[in-house]
């Protein structure tokens, strides 16, 4: 254990240890999980791309049955079968401690979900639940929405890369209508189109919580990704917004920047893989120089020329603590 305990960033106070891609296999991690079943400092826990596989998750789900302080724990990118992440579930249900868990890519269907979904429904100290790069699809997401109908406390939620359409989309549209307290959503690299996008443009007229919320590359138009722009600029919520890959052209560019340029919220901003050109960069440069709070931009993969790269860097330019990816 000693040898292990080099691994990683393990805190002074010992109360965190981050083992992510720290090369642990099967054994390894039953190493770990025999050490937990005793310890009571722990409370952090990061495994996220390892290679840990069933085995590993097993001998984590026992050691949780005993533990009673780990309150994080991520379990993502390490090759598990949907049953060992659902062992992980059902033991928690009965725990009930964790305020995080991290289950992305673990090979979870709509089934799966539908499992995890009744332990959110029940949970009273989940807030972060990060369940992306599965295959939830549409019945899968639905099952999870009914549960945030009904949930008070989760806060954080990741569900990208999922195949999720419009009719799942929709539906978490729905809940986010009653929802009060769910403040994130990563809805990325979906297939939720331009049907999925106006549910959740008209949702967000009725939420007063979602402070960030992530579309990027869902096959939007840019008409449907400018219709959450309109609405925003209207609920001025929003710290963070991505609508990377979503089809928008100079005029939608020019569109952006007026929300940029009277947005008093918004300090991160995700325009990846759109059609800006050298004229939607104009637009957003001097957006850029009135707006005083934005921290963080992404404009890669813009079709930006020299002139236009020139503007957004003499915009931002001098601005301290500023990201720019251009």
């Amino acid at each position: 254990m000693e040898l292990l305990c080099q691994r990683g960033v393990y805190s002074e106070d010992k109360t965190s240890w981050n083992l992510k891609s720290a090369q642990l296999a099967a054994g390894d991690v039953a190493t770990i999980a025999l050490w937990l079943k005793d310890n009571g400092v722990l409370t952090e826990l990061d495994l996220r791309f390892n290679g840990i596989g069933d085995e590993g998750a097993v001998a984590l789900g026992e050691a949780l049955r005993v533990n009673e302080v780990l309150t994080s724990l991520d379990v993502g990118l390490n090759h598990l079968t949907e049953e060992a992440a659902l062992g992980i579930v059902r033991v928690e249900r009965q725990r009930n401690k964790l305020t995080l868990l991290g289950l992305a890519s673990c090979r979870i269907g709509p089934t799966g979900a539908a499992e995890i979904a009744e332990y959110v429904s029940g949970s009273k100290v989940l807030t972060n639940l990060e369940l992306g790069w599965n295959g939830f699809g549409d019945e899968g997401v639905e099952a999870l929405a009914s549960a945030l109908r009904v949930n008070g406390v989760l806060t954080s939620l990741d569900v990208g890369v999922n195949n999720i359409g419009p009719t799942g989309a929709t539906a978490i549209a729905e809940a986010l209508r009653v929802n009060g307290v769910l403040n994130t959503i990563n809805l990325a690299r979906n297939d939720i189109s331009a049907e999925g996008a106006v549910a959740i443009a008209a949702a967000l007229r009725v939420n007063a919580v979602l402070t960030s919320l992530n579309l990027g590359f869902n096959d939007l138009t840019e008409e449907a990704a400018l219709g959450i722009v309109r609405v925003e600029r209207q609920r001025n919520k929003l710290t963070s917004l991505g609508l990377d890959g979503c089809n928008i052209g100079p005029t939608g560019a020019a569109e952006v920047a007026e929300y940029v340029s009277g947005s008093g919220v918004l300090t991160t901003l995700n325009l990846r893989g759109n059609g800006f050109g050298d004229e939607g960069a104009k637009a957003l440069a001097s957006a850029l120089r009135v707006n005083g709070v934005l921290k963080n931009i992404d404009l890669c993969n813009n079709s930006f020329g020299d002139e236009g790269k020139g503007v957004i860097r003499d915009a931002v330019s001098g601005r301290e603590g500023f990201k720019l990816e251009m």
